[in-house]
């Protein structure tokens, strides 16, 4: 392939990082990727506080990253990830209804987070032209004018430490929900993104424990959601090498505790008596490890009349959904198969169609997160025109997914962006979900 330009820096080497610079790696004769880490750390990065709670390649997700790396899922699981059934092999709770469990074509892989970046960091190395400067944060935007970005200015040990100026072709901004290029785009005189946001007061807290992969005769992940009398919910999840990840999650003041007895409590609470069995009796591998989500948000870089040229953001600082939905790696490769397209028609102005595609993308899944968040009263934000008529009926669609496979499986394709939330109200579905049943 002719090489696009001479060189692109990737800031960030999470995942969006990673299948950015995997991308870009066969447009560019070089890639630097930027990442503040040290590296070689054991276990999650200090830089994803996520990384000790569940992750899951499920639904779409598993089809972007095949056409991304090829092969990718099963190598996941030959190297020990759990492939399980979306439907046969998941208890799932939602809105005080169990769905149905049955078997479809749904397939998911189960393991941890640093598992699933070891994969992608594998075939990343593999590109000959592209290096990882661990260690290094970027400190300031080159730009000899406003309207175009020629590089950027990094550091060592965050910015107390040896400087350097990159020169780059494009400069991909993968930092994070904070991200770099809002700080960038105030100092270079250009107006930041609207910004759409739900304060979802989200907390959840998680350990690793240990215990057999088929230690349930069927189920390999078990979910309790939360209910309008208790908005706390609970992950039990299995992973690889023999682990399972036990998360518990709260909205508003229902927050999960981190000290270890009243976790427990607070899982004892939670889980079925079957599951709380295989827990209490599991080996308890780590301490309990946090994180917060005060709000959910997406950045209207689409909607923006001026944007610089060579720079581009992706990852958590374009759109940040409800983790507990499993979207954030799918988002990852859907974003870097934009790149990848848009990599084709040039450079110039490659912004434009970027941010376009990349809210095109996310919308559908903002939609729905959005909307099943606001179920709960301790969720604030703008409330979408029909949103209430919206809810009602997603509750009616759980209802129903109690009873019936087949809401139940399309609901599930829904939640994980197979399909638009449309789906959910095509006349066979409606009549379904509408269907009176009695008590």
């Amino acid at each position: 392939m002719t090489a696009t330009g001479t060189h692109a820096v990737v800031l960030g080497a999470g995942m969006s990082g990673l299948m950015a610079a995997h991308v870009l790696a066969q447009h560019f004769t070089r890639v630097t990727v930027v990442e503040r880490d040290a590296g070689g750390e054991v276990g999650p990065r200090r830089g994803v506080p996520q990384g000790w709670h569940p992750h899951v390649l499920a639904l779409k997700a598993n089809h972007l990253l095949e056409s991304l790396f090829p092969g990718l899922a099963e190598q996941y699981v030959a190297d020990g990830g759990v492939p399980a059934g979306m439907l046969s092999q998941h208890r799932l709770f939602y809105y005080g209804h169990w769905l149905r469990q049955s078997e479809t074509e749904l397939e998911t892989v189960w393991a941890s987070r640093p598992f699933l970046e070891d994969g992608i960091r594998e075939r990343i190395h593999a590109h000959t032209n592209l290096t990882v400067r661990h260690g290094w944060e970027a400190v300031a935007p080159i730009a000899k004018t406003p309207d175009r970005i020629t590089g950027v200015t990094v550091a060592r040990g965050g910015g107390g430490g040896e400087a350097e100026d990159l020169a780059a072709d494009l400069v991909v901004d993968a930092t994070g929900r904070t991200g770099r290029a809002r700080a960038w785009l105030t100092e270079l005189g250009y107006p930041l993104p609207n910004e759409e946001q739900i304060q979802v007061n989200l907390a959840y807290a998680s350990r690793i424990v240990g215990c057999a992969p088929d230690v349930f005769p069927r189920d390999r992940a078990i979910a309790v959601g939360p209910r309008l009398d208790r908005p706390r919910g609970l992950y039990f999840t299995v992973q690889e090498e023999g682990r399972w990840t036990l998360t518990v999650y709260g909205y508003g003041d229902h927050r999960p505790s981190t000290d270890p007895e009243e976790f427990m409590d607070q899982v004892r609470a939670l889980a079925p008596d079957d599951v709380w069995a295989v827990i209490r009796d599991a080996e308890l591998l780590t301490d309990v490890h946090s994180f917060q989500v005060p709000r959910t948000f997406r950045r209207r870089y689409d909607k923006l009349a001026r944007f610089p040229e060579g720079l581009l953001v992706t990852g958590d600082a374009l759109a940040v959904l409800n983790p507990l939905y499993g979207t954030g790696v799918m988002y990852s490769a859907a974003y870097a198969l934009i790149l990848e397209r848009r990599l084709r028609d040039g450079l110039d102005g490659i912004h434009r169609g970027f941010f376009r595609d990349a809210a095109r993308a996310v919308a559908g899944s903002w939609r729905f997160s959005s909307l099943s968040d606001s179920f709960f009263p301790s969720v604030g934000g703008r409330r979408a025109p029909g949103s209430g008529v919206a809810l009602w009926y997603l509750r009616r669609v759980v209802a129903a997914a109690e009873l019936d496979s087949a809401v139940a499986a399309e609901f599930i394709r829904v939640a994980g962006a197979l399909h638009s939330p449309i789906a959910l109200a095509r006349p066979a579905m409606l009549a379904r979900v509408l269907k009176p049943r009695s008590n």
